[in-house]
């Protein structure tokens, strides 16, 4: 979460997930290859208009995820299928900024109940409901730490040689990301929420 409030702070955790599944539905829906840049470009708006510090927030965390759409859309154009490379490039990026978006305005235990509620309505046994909304919550808070993650190793590369890091940067991350699930996986088997 951001430290500062925004006025999307105060919107119930329901709502935006509401918001969050119609908007990655509706982009990747769309039968129009550049229907993920418009819905690129509201969210940006739309970050700029709760202020520019949180859009810049937006962009920085973009970076990882930006560079692995850049690999999607690449491999696409190689293969011939430059329409789906830009289709493709696009809704994964509207669809983790609005996902960011949710995650630096939602605390993951307001996400957990408003999950938790949900299921609950469609009478799922407790313990399921549980590990559900759990798998969720980490999921919606995962892009933003990879895209942490990523901006570390760039500083650190950074530090060490004035050659861009590009795709020097693949291989550590997939492991760094690896090692960080394992550890959440670890950590959730010692408090005994999965099993």
């Amino acid at each position: 979460m951001s430290a500062r409030p925004t006025a999307l702070h105060r919107v119930s955790a329901g709502v935006k997930l509401v918001v969050l599944c119609v908007f990655c539905t509706g982009v990747s829906m769309a039968g129009w290859p550049g229907a993920g840049w418009v819905g690129l470009a509201c969210v940006l708006l739309g970050g700029l208009a709760l202020g520019p510090w949180f859009a810049g927030l937006i962009l920085r965390d973009l970076k990882g995820p930006a560079f692995i759409a850049a690999l999607i859309f690449g491999f696409q154009w190689v293969a011939g299928r430059f329409d789906l490379g830009v289709s493709l490039a696009g809704t994964l990026l509207a669809c983790i900024s609005a996902a960011m978006m949710l995650s630096r305005t939602t605390s993951p235990a307001e996400l957990l109940d408003v999950i938790d509620g949900w299921l609950a309505r469609l009478r799922l046994p407790r313990k399921y409901r549980q590990r559900l909304a759990l798998a969720i919550a980490l999921t919606l808070r995962f892009i933003p730490a990879i895209s942490g993650r990523a901006d570390v190793l760039r500083l650190a590369h950074l530090a060490r040689s004035p050659k861009r890091a590009g795709w020097r940067l693949v291989t550590p991350l997939a492991i760094g990301t690896l090692d960080e699930a394992d550890q959440a996986a670890d950590a959730l088997r010692a408090r005994a929420h999965i099993e």
